[in-house]
């Protein structure tokens, strides 16, 4: 319920800077995927009994100051080169269209928004209704594998056995992955009361920009205002929650910055952790430390969308079907000193 769920395909690394830390193929694939997941999104949710507040939306990529608007340009030509939809806006047609001031700003015409909860409430049904059974509060201690079967122990001594096993853990992996490619990041959140008055013909995008970290903007169904950001490194859940009141303060301000002649009222705000990878894309498939098990790791600021792209990706894994997308997320993929 953390999530702001913002879908997106764009991960937190810039594409062109993607090429050159994974090479050509897979970071133009990794976008590619993106938009394939959030359209499998938009597929799911026509199948699901509620309509989980799904809607297709522009998305702005704007340039927090000038000295970005250089950068932005080459990440324009960039995408446009491989065929994504996108085109740069100057700031004079910036501000006409969408009312707001900056620099430039990459429109993208392949975005979404999504209620989270009511999407994994809805997804949750589904599943029972084919068979699911779901123990909420059970806590996972231990985890073997025995010729072609999974063992895992909860910590109240029961045992589940299993052909396949997915680990849908988050950034609570790292408690037993460790991984050093991975960071811990705390990022907070606010949102508006209802119905807020926007601007007289403000088509409602999903909004980030080029600073990091980076203010994230979108409306709801009922008209509020989600902003978050303000991320900083998670060290324990204490101090994280200790930084809430004044990070909020700064988020409003930035928000009442951002869209100056629109009236709101702040209704709530909160924070939350999560994992983000050295090349901002999540970690997908086996790992060696866990045999017959496949993880989904939707690390970065997509992890809606990364977890939509795992489910592209991991049924092959399992029916061993091949699958040439998964090099992409697997573990102990290259980096930067492979290119």
């Amino acid at each position: 319920m953390a999530s702001t769920a913002i879908l997106s395909y764009e991960a937190d690394v810039n594409l062109f800077e993607l090429i050159k830390q994974i090479g050509e193929h897979p970071a133009v694939r990794a976008y590619k995927m993106g938009i394939e997941a959030i359209n499998s999104i938009g597929e799911t949710v026509k199948m699901l009994d509620d309509p989980c507040d799904f809607r297709r939306r522009k998305s702005l990529y704007l340039a927090s100051s000038l000295k970005d608007v250089k950068m932005m340009r080459r990440e324009c030509r960039s995408r446009q080169r491989y065929g994504f939809n996108v085109e740069l806006l100057e700031r004079k047609e910036l501000h006409e269209l969408f009312s707001l001031n900056a620099p430039c700003a990459i429109l993208n015409h392949d975005a979404a928004e999504v209620n989270p909860r009511k999407l994994t409430q809805a997804l949750v049904r589904s599943a029972q209704r084919k068979g699911l059974k779901v123990f909420c509060h059970t806590t996972v201690n231990s985890y073997r594998r025995q010729g072609k079967r999974s063992f895992l122990t909860t910590q109240d001594g029961f045992q589940i056995e299993a052909r396949h096993v997915v680990f849908a853990t988050g950034y609570e992996s790292q408690q037993f992955l460790r991984q050093n490619a991975v960071r811990l990041v705390s990022s907070y959140a606010i949102a508006s009361t209802p119905v807020t008055k926007f601007p007289k013909g403000f088509q409602r995008p999903v909004i980030w920009e080029s600073a990091r970290p980076y203010l994230y903007v979108r409306t709801t169904a009922d008209s509020r205002f989600v902003a978050g950001g303000e991320d900083v490194d998670f060290v324990d859940e204490a101090r994280r929650d200790r930084l809430l009141p004044g990070k909020t303060k700064t988020l409003v301000g930035k928000l009442r910055k951002m869209f100056p002649h629109t009236a709101w009222k702040l209704a709530t705000a909160w924070t939350g952790t999560f994992a983000e990878s050295d090349d901002g894309l999540p970690y997908i498939g086996p790992h060696k430390d866990f045999p017959g098990a496949q993880f989904a790791l939707g690390y970065g600021g997509n992890g809606i969308t990364f977890a939509a792209i795992a489910t592209l990706v991991i049924p092959d894994l399992i029916s061993g079907t091949k699958n040439p997308d998964a090099r992409i997320f697997r573990f102990g993929r290259e980096s930067s000193s492979n290119h």
